[in-house]
Parts: structure tokens; sequence; C-alpha cells
């Protein structure tokens, strides 16, 4: 499963690589961390659409086992784009951590960090039987939560960028805005399947 996940992986970050190379004319160390972090967003919206896909396109149902893994590297890509936040700006989010952590920067990339970081917890051999498979599944539905709360970071943070490339039109949208529209899509998708579900109770209840 790993060298499958490697293999996602790895191509992602070219993708990005290239992506970034056109989009900022080079490559900073603020170039890879966008690199590292769309690596991360979109592996995590690989992991959080498999099963949600797989109920519409049966040809997926045999890549659902690769949720765990393609997860956990998501993941492990938001950490290391923490700590080159850290590296990048370290007024704002070292000496300043304590200062701005109540700004909506820090509560809504925090808030993300913290389920994810439960996620990736849960996702050990045994937590399963340890919370029960009810309890396991809510807590791994709570990524879409992350999901919105990380676009919601963005809009913030970026909003008057977003607004100048949706007027202009020009050149590839910032990375942050294409990872955002990305998860907003794999959170309508889940929603569109709970809908779906409720219509089937609901039409079933009134036969």
């Amino acid at each position: 499963m790993w060298r499958g996940t490697a293999l996602v992986t790895a191509l992602t970050f070219i993708f990005f690589v290239a992506y970034v190379l056109l989009l900022d004319k080079g490559l900073t160390l603020v170039g890879w961390s966008k690199c590292v972090a769309g690596t991360s967003g979109m592996l995590l919206a690989y992991s959080l659409s498999l099963s949600t896909l797989g109920y519409y396109f049966n040809f997926l149902d045999s890549k659902v086992i690769y949720r765990k893994y393609l997860g956990l590297a998501g993941y492990f890509f938001a950490l290391l784009y923490c700590f080159l936040l850290l590296v990048i700006n370290p007024e704002r989010y070292w000496y300043g951590f304590f200062e701005n952590f109540w700004s909506a920067d820090f509560i809504l990339g925090l808030s993300a960090m913290a389920i994810l970081t439960v996620m990736a917890a849960i996702s050990a051999d045994g937590a399963l039987r340890a919370l029960g498979p009810v309890r396991w599944r809510a807590i791994l539905r709570l990524g879409y939560l992350a999901f919105f709360l990380l676009v919601l970071r963005g809009a913030i943070l970026e909003g008057d960028m977003w607004h100048t490339w949706i007027v202009s039109g020009s050149g590839l949208p910032p990375v942050r805005l294409f990872l955002s529209v990305v998860a907003m899509f794999v959170i309508f998708f889940r929603v569109s399947i709970v809908f779906c579900e409720w219509r089937k109770k609901s039409g079933a209840r009134a036969v």
C-alpha cells in the first residue's frame, strides 16, 4: 500500500512543483512551501473522496483501501508545512505565537490540524475495535470539517488575492484557491451522499 501511496505522492508533488514554477516563475522557500501545502491538500482530498466517489463509480471500490495511507501521507505533509511556516515567518508563527493565537489564522489552522491529528491517531490498528465502528467513522468524517476550516482560513488570508484573480482571470489561480475549490467539491460530494441516503430512507418509510 505504501508503495502505491509513495507513487501518488511523488506525482502530486511534481505536479505542484510545475504549477508553482509556472505561477511564480521560480521556486523560493515560499514556493516550496506552496508545493508542500498543495501536496498535503490533494492527498487529503484523495483520501476523503475515495469512498465518496466509490458510491457513484464502482471501479473505485478497489482503491478505498488506500484511504488510510493517503490520509497519513497528507497529514505528514501538513506537519512539514507547519514547520516551514515557522521558518518562513517566525515573527508571526514562532515568536508571535501567543500574540496571534486568537486570530482567525491560528484558530482555524490549529483546529484543522487538531482534527487531522486525531484522525491520524485513530488510524492505528486496534482503534476501530477500541472505539467501535460507529464512533470511529464519525471521528473520521470530521476530516470534512477540517477541510472546510482550511477553506475559510485560505479565504481570510488571501481573499483579496482571490478576488483579484477572479476579476482579472489571468494566469493560474493561487495554490490556496485551487485547493479550496477541490476541497469544496470533496465536501459537496459527501453532502450529496448524505442527501441521497436521506431520500432513500424517507422513501422507504413512505412505502
